[in-house]
């Protein structure tokens, strides 16, 4: 590289600078060689005599540290572009799709696929919003003690910021926002009469809500939504969601269970403690130790000092609506139900164009109808009680994307358009649990 006084700014010299070469002696090795073009070529030594009469030294030497920078950035410029131009081993340049692909067609696939990329998403496994998290509420480590030092680890999804908005963006829903604002609606007016009449008597607003729906209906999503709502109105102090099911209070002694009752409660003061599947603690057994959970979590919550928690009692709508009926006490303790029913077709298609739209993906126009047979032949063959919803969507996706991915690493595939559409050639069905038959009448 020139340096010194030996190189002149090109205002100062009217030289020019220009690529000689792009060679490869290996693949990973590249030189970048770089000449002067005499073309214009004036005497140095009267070029250097004429601006020692109009500049000082220093203002050479700034002159000679700018040219260094321009020369720095031209050469770095021409590296990527020669290094973008280099043949891969079939002999294909990194921008050029594989197998002939055109690239204009997918400019035309992509307009009719635009709006993939603008929904957003509905599924129990959206919102891990972790960059939006609340950092200044402490949470506790989730882990339960018992018995013979057995530790039992717990599920604890932290509160999101702008709750509210999370909760429009629901693909379906509708009776579920409708009844979640009207609780919330309620207790803010609670809040509203405590502050402007401390006298009078207020409503008595339970928190506690019985989940109704089947696996991928979204019920862990608005339990996570919940929470942060109540946190955002003042009802919560945190806002955050502790997972449990079964298994969760289940020990190896006796005693675990109201030991982890207790731990479970008390980790989930100030926000929501939600029991996933909460039928299956009430085993057919009289001597189910699941069947002392319930009893022991209702002694708990009768105390008036727990009053920052909400306990949310989630699973299928007919064992659910069974254990209420066994259990007469979670009628009055649990006196709000949301009912969650399964997505439809045109539902999940929404879902996955807000799904692929938080990685920036989009289907060209073969890909997107391949798609939409794929799920409808998925649908009118699913067995409703183990259909997934949502979860089906994302499991087909995340097929989708492992698919998307080995075909752009064999084809070494760098071109920016290419690396997130998805083609035909990156949807494979997965399997879907069918119906089954039906023997008799």
């Amino acid at each position: 590289m020139l340096t010194g006084n030996s190189c002149y700014s090109p205002e100062a010299c009217g030289f020019c600078l220009k690529t000689l070469a792009l060679c490869t002696a290996e693949r990973n090795a590249m030189f970048l060689y770089v000449c002067v073009c005499f073309e214009d070529f004036i005497d140095i030594g009267e070029m250097m005599r004429q601006r020692n009469e109009f500049t000082t030294q220093s203002s050479l030497a700034a002159n000679d540290d700018e040219f260094e920078r321009m020369l720095e950035e031209f050469i770095n410029s021409e590296f990527e572009k020669a290094e973008q131009a280099l043949p891969d081993e079939d002999g294909k340049t990194g921008g050029e799709p594989p197998h002939g692909e055109d690239a204009a067609a997918d400019e035309d696939d992509e307009d009719a696929a635009a709006d993939a990329s603008d929904e957003d998403d509905d599924d129990e496994d959206a919102f891990d919003d972790d960059d939006d998290d609340d950092d200044d509420i402490v949470l506790p480590s989730g882990l339960l003690e018992q018995n013979g030092n057995v530790t039992v680890k717990v599920e604890i999804l932290r509160p999101i910021k702008n709750p509210r908005s999370e909760l429009d963006r629901l693909v379906g829903c509708r009776s579920i926002k409708q009844r979640m604002d009207e609780l919330l609606a309620l207790t803010r007016y609670n809040a509203m009469l405590r502050n402007t009449f401390p006298d009078n008597k207020q409503h008595e607003v339970s928190l506690h809500s019985v989940f109704l729906g089947r696996p991928g209906t979204g019920k862990t999503t608005v339990c996570k939504i919940f929470g942060s709502l109540l946190h955002e109105a003042g009802v919560l102090s945190k806002g955050h969601v502790v997972v449990c099911n079964r298994g969760t209070f289940l020990g190896t002694l006796w005693g675990d269970e109201e030991r982890s009752v207790r731990q479970v409660v008390e980790m989930a003061q100030g926000g929501v403690l939600m029991i996933d599947e909460a039928y299956l603690l009430n085993g057919k057994n009289q001597n189910d130790p699941g069947r002392v959970v319930l009893p022991m979590l209702m002694d708990i919550l009768a105390n008036e000092a727990q009053r920052d928690i909400a306990v949310v009692l989630c699973g299928y709508k007919e064992p659910m609506l069974r254990l209420l009926e066994l259990n007469p006490g979670l009628h009055s303790r649990f006196p709000n139900r949301f009912e969650f029913c399964d997505f439809t077709v045109d539902e999940l298609l929404q879902i996955t164009r807000q799904r692929i739209g938080e990685y920036k993906y989009h289907f060209t126009r073969q890909a997107w109808e391949k798609y939409k047979e794929v799920l409808q032949a998925a649908y009118d063959v699913r067995d409703p009680d183990s259909w997934g919803n949502a979860r089906y969507v994302a499991n087909q996706l995340e097929r989708i994307y492992v698919q998307h991915a080995t075909r752009i690493v064999k084809h070494r595939i760098v071109g920016k358009r290419q690396l997130l559409a998805l083609t035909p050639a990156d949807i494979l069905p997965i399997e879907t649990p069918r119906q089954r038959p039906r023997i008799g009448f």
